[in-house]
């Protein structure tokens, strides 16, 4: 019997891990995660790519499932089907709104009133604008908790601060200082605020790395993520 499958380099070699074994690696770690209810959660594998498909009870654990899943060696990219279980309940977008406002303004990362959510059909649209990424991913993060949120739509914009002039330089170094991702091979580069990574990484988990620290870079307005997974 052919079996298609991924791979992943352990101790020096590369030994195959099929698709039924990947799929018992992710359900045993959405099972080990003590905060998500994989219990409606079916999971697929077909040659490193993982679907998930089921329902969960909030929108927070639609997002833990897919990184929890994506930290999982031999994933190669991640399917999120998962919907939201409507026995789970309906609030009006009216609640949800003054609650994502609610969650926002008590977030200290974020700065005051910098960020707004809109709400329709339980659906939080996410608009104003940010210095910093991780204030921009922090306001998402702070809505995808509140109860009755069914999805979120990030437009968040981040000011245009100068640039230094050898931003893709201190990005590489980043990368050699992670020990995630400093053996990825990462070719970086920049024009304008906008930088571009080009090259493969060993894992979904290093792949996310790499693009979070490039955004971590002063002056950063958009990272064009152009990476291959290759476990």
């Amino acid at each position: 019997m052919v079996h298609c499958g991924s791979y992943q380099l352990q101790k020096g070699t590369f030994m195959k891990k099929t698709d039924s074994d990947l799929e018992s690696d992710v359900r045993d770690e959405l099972d080990w995660d003590p905060v998500l209810d994989d219990s409606k959660i079916t999971v697929k594998a077909n040659d490193g790519k993982v679907t998930l498909s089921g329902t969960v009870p909030t929108y927070h654990q639609t997002v833990l499932a897919r990184e929890d899943a994506r930290s999982v060696n031999g994933v190669r990219s991640v399917d999120n089907e998962l919907q939201i279980d409507p026995d789970s309940g309906i609030l009006a977008d009216t609640a949800i709104a003054v609650a994502c406002a609610s969650a926002l303004d008590v977030d200290s990362l974020i700065p005051y009133g910098a960020v707004t959510a809109d709400v329709s059909n339980g659906w939080v649209t996410l608009t104003g604008e940010v210095r910093y990424y991780y204030q921009r991913k922090e306001a998402e993060s702070a809505v995808n908790r509140v109860n009755g949120v069914r999805g979120v739509t990030d437009k968040v914009e981040i000011t245009n601060d100068p640039i230094p002039s050898d931003v893709a330089d201190r990005i590489t170094r980043a990368f050699r200082r992670d020990a995630i991702i400093d053996d990825s091979l990462i070719t970086v580069t920049n024009s304008g605020h906008t930088v571009y990574l080009d090259g493969t990484t060993g894992s979904w988990y290093a792949m996310n790395e790499a693009v979070d620290t490039a955004w971590q870079a002063p002056g950063v307005s958009d990272v064009v993520n152009r990476l291959v997974v290759v476990p």
